[in-house]
């Protein structure tokens, strides 16, 4: 059933313009000759361009209105037919913007960083096909057609994680990154089964209407939630998100920002009815989890891009705390407004690797220029730069008057409630986002004042320079993204136009939560301040809690022991029982036939010519020659009178 009769042809018209433009530049720079490989770093961004302004047509025209729905069949098996089909409400079409906007951004982003890349042409072509696998999981209607999107997702992801790869770091991440993912979607095939067995349909709609055991329930969403582990990077399968920052930074951003591992969280959305309290349990103690470890990993470490990465999964881990504590629309405003600081973050962060790189060419310099400690007073050389990077991260802190003091108040609120309406160990949930929030401020101020306060140090000598204007105009405009107007006018109250609309919003808002989280990040803000400069060297922060470690050590190993185990004896004892089986057929083959040539076929053939010899001499005694008559007479009377004498 669609609702094609409720919207206009234009809106239908800019809904498939929306999806099928990223795969247009995903074929087209393929087709571009190796030539002509520079026009992809116009095509692609023209043409992600159009379809953010054709997702910018979609949500105006979507925006409070009746959801549209839109569906043909698939494919039949036996007597069950699939369908797969299109549904747009308030939430995924401002997440189809937010996605194309993002990646519109990105791509001109990457116009200045990848300039003289010699794989121009696949960077471009799977950024496409990457935005274009995220916004199918954004419209999609049914539980198996996200499913084939979220593999696909995953697939560019392991190509773009892995771009540079005559690099044996990117390899090795795009690989960890794509097997990591398995794992949790493993578990998603597995409820996406669960769900058909006793639901008997995929469709999101259909499943919210159905009576639903809560038995099976609580098994098929923890199992959905395994994909979202894996994706969102929450724990423990989060160990493949520092890693991937081998790739090039705008991948990182994309990433990051609006792509990927909030995949999980707008699915986690999307699906939140299936989840019982039992489930949603769970979700909140992983969230939490997550949360705490990727924040005070993030304190100790001295690469900007896995600073940043282990913030993006302490934030993930916030949204999904969010949506176990049932504030689905709270963690969806934390997404979207995540999103912009997130990607301006990394972008600035790849402004600045940019510019390093520049300057040591040119000055025939060499040291790692991701190592914040090799780093200081950039303020001065990049003015620009600075300010996007201290915009975007007081929007990660959660300062009020930026985009990320609203959206953490909207899950502080939440958390709130549920801790006075819940169990007592709800406000073990609530004070660990609390100190999240708080360290937040803490490894954000660390970030911003190392780089560029202070006393220069390696880059001193070097004559840096800000990146071009088509790397400045993206970072400005999520900066300008970042502050608080685009989605409340009241900077002290996330009730604004979007929380309101993307959920069944709850009035979880209290003016003493918003008061209190003020002054608490204030505070924060304090500390890390008054503890400027000192350093903070743990080895158990630095390696994510040894966490990869452990898995490496405990299960990666094991395993590769264990298939080695498996191959020798599958190469010594299993091939070789089938070799010498396989010999020994030979043996027994060659033996039967030379028994069926020699025995069976010589007794045949001499029984026949035994047969065709007694014929021919019997055929002789009736040859019509009197002269052999004669002989054979005399020839039998000799005989007889010889037998007859012995």
């Amino acid at each position: 059933m669609d609702t094609l009769q409720a919207h206009s042809s234009f809106f239908v018209i800019c809904l498939g313009g929306a999806l099928a433009l990223p795969l247009l530049s995903f074929l087209l720079c393929f087709y571009v000759s190796e030539k002509y490989s520079w026009a992809t770093s116009v095509l692609a961004p023209f043409l992600m361009m159009a379809s953010t302004v054709c997702a910018a047509v979609v949500l105006y025209q979507a925006w409070n209105h009746p959801a549209f729905t839109w569906q043909r069949v698939w494919f039949s098996i036996a007597d069950h037919t699939f369908t797969a089909g299109i549904h747009v409400n308030n939430a995924s079409a401002l997440m189809l913007f937010v996605v194309t906007g993002v990646s519109f951004l990105v791509h001109v982003y990457s116009i200045g960083y990848m300039a003289g890349d010699t794989a121009l042409r696949r960077y471009f072509a799977m950024l496409g096909f990457f935005t274009f696998s995220m916004l199918g999981i954004v419209v999609s209607d049914n539980l198996l057609l996200i499913f084939v999107f979220w593999e696909l997702v995953g697939f560019s992801s392991y190509m773009l994680i892995g771009h540079w790869n005559e690099s044996p770091a990117a390899a090795e991440a795009s690989k960890r990154a794509f097997i990591i993912n398995r794992v949790g979607d493993a578990g998603f095939l597995i409820g996406l089964m669960l769900v058909w067995t006793h639901g008997h349909t995929f469709n999101i709609e259909a499943l919210r209407a159905l009576p639903l055991d809560p038995a099976w329930m609580t098994a098929a969403s923890l199992c959905i939630f395994c994909g979202v582990v894996g994706k969102s990077a929450q724990f423990p399968l989060f160990t493949w998100l520092p890693d991937a920052m081998e790739g090039p930074t705008p991948v990182s951003a994309l990433i990051h920002a609006a792509t990927m591992v909030t995949a999980g969280v707008f699915l986690l959305g999307r699906a939140h009815f299936l989840f019982t309290p039992a489930a949603l349990n769970v979700v909140a103690i992983t969230g939490a989890i997550t949360a705490l470890l990727g924040a005070f990993a993030a304190l100790s470490q001295h690469d900007i891009k896995k600073v940043l990465a282990y913030s993006t999964m302490s934030q993930l881990g916030l949204m999904v705390a969010a949506m176990g504590a049932g504030a689905p629309e709270a963690a969806l405003l934390h997404l979207f407004t995540h999103a912009f600081f997130k990607a301006c973050l990394f972008l600035s962060a790849g402004s600045i690797i940019h510019a390093l790189h520049q300057a040591q060419h040119q000055s025939h310099v060499n040291f790692d220029v991701q190592d914040i400690r090799l780093l200081g007073g950039l303020r001065k050389k990049l003015p620009f730069t600075f300010i996007m990077f201290v915009v975007s991260g007081s929007a990660l802190a959660g300062l009020p008057l930026f985009s990320g003091f609203l959206s953490k108040d909207a899950i502080l609120a939440a958390l709130v409630h549920w801790s006075n309406t819940g169990d007592a160990w709800h406000w073990v949930v609530l004070l660990v986002v609390a100190l999240v929030s708080f360290v937040t401020v803490l490894y954000t101020f660390r970030l911003v004042w190392t780089i560029f306060n202070g006393e220069e140090k390696s880059t001193a000598s070097l004559v840096v320079s800000e990146p071009p204007v088509v790397m400045r105009a993206p970072m400005a405009v999520l900066a300008l993204a970042s502050v608080w107007i685009w989605f409340s006018w009241n900077p002290f109250s996330f009730s604004g136009w979007i929380y309101n609309h993307i959920g069944a919003a709850k009035d979880f808002h209290g003016g003493f939560v918003s008061m209190a989280s003020a002054a608490w990040v204030l505070l924060a803000l304090a500390v890390a301040y008054a503890s400027r400069g000192r350093k903070l060297d743990s080895r158990l922060l630095a390696q994510g809690f040894y966490v990869d470690l452990f898995s490496r050590k405990a299960i990666e190993q094991p395993t590769l022991q264990l298939a080695d185990l498996t191959h020798r004896a599958d190469k010594k004892w299993i091939d070789g029982f089938l070799h010498a089986t396989a010999y020994a057929q030979v043996i027994v083959a060659n033996l039967t036939g030379w028994f069926d040539r020699a025995i069976v076929d010589g007794f045949v053939d001499g029984a026949a010519g035994l047969a065709k010899s007694i014929g021919s001499f019997t055929r002789s005694f009736q040859g019509g020659k009197i002269q052999l008559y004669i002989f054979w007479a005399a020839f039998a009377i000799i005989i007889f009178i010889i037998w007859t004498l012995l």
